[in-house]
């Protein structure tokens, strides 16, 4: 794991204000769970498939939409 990534992570949910916890190598928010693995990270949301994203492709927008997205259809309903 880049030695950069998870303060990037921890540093983007903060900014978005997105709670979240963190339990070893896993960041949980209300909606997902985020491991970080050595080559990527993994996304569990329930309901959805687990999806991978490579360290030299993160993309932290489209982190946090998949980590809020479930959150904000719940909301609109």
């Amino acid at each position: 794991m880049p030695h950069n990534a998870r303060p990037r992570i921890l540093q983007f949910l903060q900014l978005a204000r997105c709670s979240y916890r963190v339990e070893g190598q896993q960041i949980i928010t209300q909606n997902a769970v985020i491991t970080l693995a050595e080559q990527h990270i993994s996304i569990a949301r329930q309901g959805k498939p687990l999806r991978t994203m490579p360290y030299q492709r993160l993309n932290l927008d489209r982190l946090l939409s998949l980590i809020t997205a479930q959150a904000e259809r719940k909301h609109l309903a």
